[in-house]
Order: C-alpha cells, then sequence, then structure tokens
C-alpha cells in the first residue's frame, strides 16, 4: 500500500494545487517525519492550512490523516526508521548480486504499484471499447514504442483487427485515418511528448476512442483519454523511472490482452491456433 502511495503521489502530482504539492513534496522526501507529524504540524512545516492536506490526503484515498500517516510510518519500518528510495541507488562499488537485487526489488515494486491502481471499471471499458471497434491501432514513440509494438504483437493473436507502425509520420496518417468507430492505445511515459501530442489531436478530431498508458494521470495525454492506466514507479531519477514504467506498461497491455482474449475466445480461438501454426511451422523449416 505505501508503495503505491509513493507512486501515486508521483503519478498525480500534476493535478494538485501549489499548496498540496508542498505537502506532496514533503511526503516525498521525508516520509518517516512525516509519519509522526500530527496535522498540525505537518500544516505549519509546509506552509498551508490543515484543510489543504485533508483534500490531499483524500486525493490519495485514505479516509484520513491518521491513515495515511500510518501507510508512511509503514515505509520507515521497511527502511529501519530512514528514509530510503524504494529503489536504492546503484553504486560503483555495489557487488554484481547487489546490482541484480535492487534492480528486480524496484521492478517488483513497480508492478505492484501499478497493480493496485487499475480499476475493475476502467478496465471493463477499456476491453469493451477494444472488443468493439472495428480497427485497434497502437502508438507509441520512442521508449513507448517498443510497449506498442508490444500490444501489436499480441493482438494479432486476436480476432481483432489491429495495426502499428513506429515511424511518427506514419502514425499520424494512420489518425488521420480513423474513424469514431475505430479505438487508439496510445502509450507515452510522460504523457507530453509533442510528436505523440500530434497524433492525439488528429485522434481527437476524428472521433476516436483514446485508451492512454502513462505515468502521469495530469499529462494531456491523460487528460485526452477516454479511459487511462497509469504504469506508476516511485523511482525519483527519470532515466530510471522510465525504464520502469515500461515494464508496467508491458503488464498493462498483457493484462488487456488476457482480457480481450477470455472476452471473445469464440471470435479468437481459431485466430490463435492460425498464427500458432503459421509460427511453428518456421521454427521447423529453420
Amino acid at each position: 500500500m505505501t508503495r503505491s502511495t509513493i507512486g501515486k503521489i508521483r503519478g498525480t502530482y500534476d493535478q494538485l494545487s501549489r499548496t498540496e504539492k508542498k505537502v506532496a513534496q514533503m511526503a516525498l522526501n521525508t516520509p518517516a517525519v512525516v509519519s509522526e507529524m500530527t496535522i498540525k504540524e505537518l500544516a505549519s512545516a509546509t506552509g498551508v492550512s490543515t484543510a489543504t492536506i485533508s483534500r490531499f490526503v483524500k486525493r490519495m484515498d485514505y479516509a484520513n490523516y491518521r491513515e495515511f500517516t500510518m501507510a508512511l510510518a509503514h515505509l520507515a519500518i521497511e527502511d529501519g526508521g530512514e528514509h530510503q528510495s524504494s529503489f536504492p541507488e546503484l553504486a560503483e562499488g555495489d557487488s554484481l548480486a547487489t546490482i541484480a537485487n535492487k534492480t528486480f526489488h524496484y521492478t517488483i515494486s513497480s508492478l505492484e504499484a501499478t497493480n493496485e491502481a487499475l480499476s475493475e471499471k476502467d478496465l471493463a471499458r477499456a476491453v469493451l471499447k477494444l472488443i468493439n471497434a472495428e480497427k485497434v491501432t497502437f502508438f507509441g514513440l520512442g521508449g513507448s514504442s517498443i510497449a506498442a509494438l508490444d500490444g501489436y504483437h499480441k493482438f494479432l493473436r486476436t480476432a481483432l483487427s489491429v495495426t502499428y507502425y513506429p515511424d511518427f509520420d506514419i502514425q499520424l496518417m494512420q489518425a488521420a485515418r480513423l474513424s469514431d468507430q475505430d479505438c487508439a492505445v496510445v502509450i507515452s511515459h510522460s504523457g507530453r511528448n509533442s510528436e505523440t501530442l500530434q497524433v492525439v489531436e488528429e485522434l481527437q478530431r476524428n472521433d476516436v476512442s483514446i485508451i492512454a498508458i502513462t505515468s502521469y494521470s495530469g499529462s494531456p495525454l491523460a487528460q485526452a483519454a477516454d479511459v487511462t492506466f497509469l504504469s506508476l514507479t516511485d523511482e525519483v531519477n527519470y532515466r530510471s523511472e522510465g525504464m520502469y514504467s515500461l515494464i508496467s506498461q508491458l503488464a498493462i497491455l498483457d493484462t488487456l490482452f488476457m482480457m480481450t482474449v477470455l472476452r471473445v475466445s469464440s471470435r479468437t480461438g481459431n485466430v490463435m491456433t492460425k498464427v500458432h501454426d503459421v509460427i511453428e511451422q518456421t521454427r521447423h523449416d529453420s
């Protein structure tokens, strides 16, 4: 719960008010210290009102301030009484085993946070849009192109009509050809990539249903989408954050794929069999 709270604070940070961001920043920087503060002490330390803190706590899906501080206290216990990032920074002196341990630890943390943030209602809405679309097109540039390709590769095994091209110009042309009968899966870690947003503007112009996968709920992409899934990560370092959000993006796509397969199993069974047979044939030929 605590790890997902840290991830959610980062994921919703852009949506917070100026005063709420002061509370968020202190909770991110010193969760152990905040866990021991009364609401009045935190208000004094951040220079905001107790009402602002109460609003912030509710945004983080906690019933009250006490529940919020208890979650932060749990993090302090896990970290041995001192705040550490859930993904300790790698150091030149780290052994290979330590590097592997830190890497896997943070990967698991990111996946857990992303899983806890998933809404069954949003999953149901997304699956309905996918299975009812005439065409499903995947969009993603830069690092997100890896996730878009992976999604396309998986959904090729279903009865859905799917497309994907890595080139930006072609993606823009694809967006121009879609209609309100189609669905677009748009992936961007920051949700602010200028070229991705150009694609989104074209999709909106054509009333295309948009399923977004991003790490920031306050981003332009998240705000433009019909359904948004957050790939959460606790990492502060943007470079590492992008790497681990990619793993969470892939997990979200896997989830949507499995749900779609189970919902349209009667339509998909023959397609999956044919695809499997074709792949097996290439293995035998080689």
